[in-house]
């Protein structure tokens, strides 16, 4: 009884009232739960997202980490390379300086022209034993030698 008498002061537009301010506090918790679950999932996916890229970014760098030792691995095999081509290059000069210097003592002559092109063959032995740090294969005295006959045939 106790329990009729307090709802009998309450009247029926009072219950009416209250159960719509119920409903309309409902509604704005739930519209609130809504927009906190939209922005929890909205921040989820920015999150997969940056840890994806992030993922994507390491194996980047992996990749370039490769590449930059394959470069390398390539640089070190040409500069052998190029090495190589220049201690050839250097011996074939030296050779044909040796040559030249022989074949002037045997009597023969040449041109001004292949006077000129011994000579700048041996700028570029010189050029080459410089670069390489390689020992002079015994071109000097014979340049002396040649650049004295030069000198005697073509005045200068």
């Amino acid at each position: 009884m106790e329990y009729i008498e307090i709802f009998d002061k309450i009247s029926l537009g009072t219950v009416v009232a209250m159960i719509l301010a119920s409903m309309f506090l409902g509604g704005l918790i739930m519209k609130g739960l809504n927009r906190y679950h939209k922005y929890k999932n909205t921040l989820e996916e920015k999150d997969e997202k940056i840890s994806a890229h992030d993922e994507k970014i390491k194996k980047f760098d992996a990749d370039i980490l490769e590449i930059k030792g394959k470069v390398d691995t390539v640089i070190a095999s040409l500069d052998t390379i190029r090495e190589d081509a220049d201690q050839r290059e250097a011996r074939r000069l030296r050779r044909e300086i040796l040559k030249f210097g022989d074949n002037v003592r045997a009597g023969k002559t040449y041109s001004r022209d292949a006077f000129q092109d011994i000579i700048e063959s041996n700028e570029e032995y010189e050029r080459i034993i410089n670069r390489r740090d390689i020992n002079n294969g015994f071109t000097e005295q014979e340049m002396i030698f040649i650049v004295k006959k030069y000198q005697e045939l073509y005045g200068g």
